[in-house]
């Protein structure tokens, strides 16, 4: 069964087991909408756990699962990825639009950049999360200025991005 990357577990909050969502590519509505989540490394879910609690403290997403209670618990799973089922995400992709866009290609000026790989909701502005094809993420403010056009029939973003956006660190 297929996968999808919605975040990384980050540093536990408290001592009952609630941790940061570090990257997360869902908002906390959508992770509501999710009864359960996969837990493990890179592209290898190893568990599953039911959500417990979503919770927001400002710009930052928390969660707590069941089955990890303690912080000593939620520390093990420090940097795992977070992951939902081809499946889950379909059950919902028409209502939270930041599964809309995801495998769409990424084009400028003809030439294939990567594809759409998540899109977060900043206080400020909406960011789409481009994944190239070395595998690296990058985050294009969605405005105007950097998506010129959307093409759903094709499922194809064009852009026009600032040099040095896509450079290797």
């Amino acid at each position: 069964m297929p996968f999808r990357i919605i975040g990384y577990i980050g540093k536990p909050i408290g001592l009952k087991g609630k941790f940061c969502i570090s990257d997360p590519r869902l908002d906390a509505q959508a992770l509501r909408s999710l009864k359960y989540v996969y837990v493990g490394n890179d592209t290898d879910p190893e568990e599953v756990h039911d959500i417990r609690a979503v919770e927001t403290r400002g710009r930052r997403l928390l969660l707590l699962l069941d089955g990890i209670g303690t912080r000593k618990q939620a520390e093990s799973l420090l940097h795992k990825s977070l992951f939902i089922s081809e499946a889950q995400m379909k059950d919902f992709a028409d209502e939270h639009e930041a599964f809309r866009y995801e495998g769409y290609e990424v084009l400028q000026n003809g030439e294939v950049l990567g594809t759409v790989s998540g899109r977060i909701e900043l206080p400020m502005q909406e960011v789409l999360v481009i994944t190239t094809g070395n595998g690296k993420e990058v985050l294009v403010p969605f405005v105007g200025e950097f998506i010129l056009s959307i093409n759903d029939e094709a499922r194809c973003f064009y852009v026009k991005l600032l040099e040095g956006m896509l450079d290797e660190d």
